[in-house]
């Protein structure tokens, strides 16, 4: 506290005793360093942490705790393309049939979730504006396009990460404009048959689309 004096009683002004513990607790106390990290923790989103996070979640309508299995949990199965399992003896059944599964996100997947929520919540849902947020919240190629009359295509050119699956699928978090019919397609564009100049593959490397 500076001129910390100009705030003490007349009465109590010359209290030897009173001025002494005050002027210990100002030094033991730095309002300004609490005000920093106060605003560090919670009042910035980029480095908000813990509790600080679980306030912007409840401003933008999102909560750590999603009732789902957690989309990136290790489990027994079948080698697919899309998903790595493992073989017997390695990983317990997967639990994502279960009635009351849930799973708690971390931090940095919360902070994502909140951006994405809030974006959301306040986008203008057209073309343009979501194929710019696109660019900013995926690391590589994606779009959002008009395939018809009322009907959009959200096209992914990799395959979304379990977090990224469950953000798009079961949350439904990407921006909708409305009346508007919103579909998902993901297309490894490497792996697709095409011709010169496309981007895509040749005979005998790549599949039809």
């Amino acid at each position: 506290m500076k001129n910390i004096q100009d705030t003490l009683m007349s009465q109590y002004a010359n209290s030897p005793v009173i001025c002494q513990l005050i002027e210990e607790l100002n030094t033991c106390i730095d309002p300004d360093q609490n005000i920093d990290d106060f605003y560090q923790l919670v009042c910035n989103l980029k480095t908000a942490k813990g509790f600080g996070l679980d306030i912007w979640g409840r401003i933008v309508g999102v909560d750590r705790n999603i009732g789902t299995a957690n989309p990136e949990a290790e489990a027994f199965g079948f080698k697919t393309r899309n998903v790595s399992f493992y073989p017997f003896n390695q990983r317990p059944f997967s639990s994502a049939g279960t009635k009351y599964a849930s799973f708690k996100l971390n931090d940095a997947q919360l902070r994502t979730l909140i951006i994405i929520k809030a974006a959301s919540n306040i986008v203008l849902a057209t073309a343009p504006n979501i194929n710019k947020f696109l660019r900013i919240l995926f690391r590589e190629r994606c779009y959002f396009l008009i395939i018809g009359h009322m009907k959009a295509r959200y096209f992914f050119e990799f395959n979304l990460r379990a977090f990224e699956r469950l953000l798009v699928y079961k949350l439904e978090l990407l921006p909708r404009p409305s009346g508007v019919l919103v579909d998902y397609k993901e297309m490894v564009t490497r792996n697709i048959f095409g011709f010169s100049g496309t981007g895509f593959q040749p005979f005998n490397q790549g599949v039809f689309a």
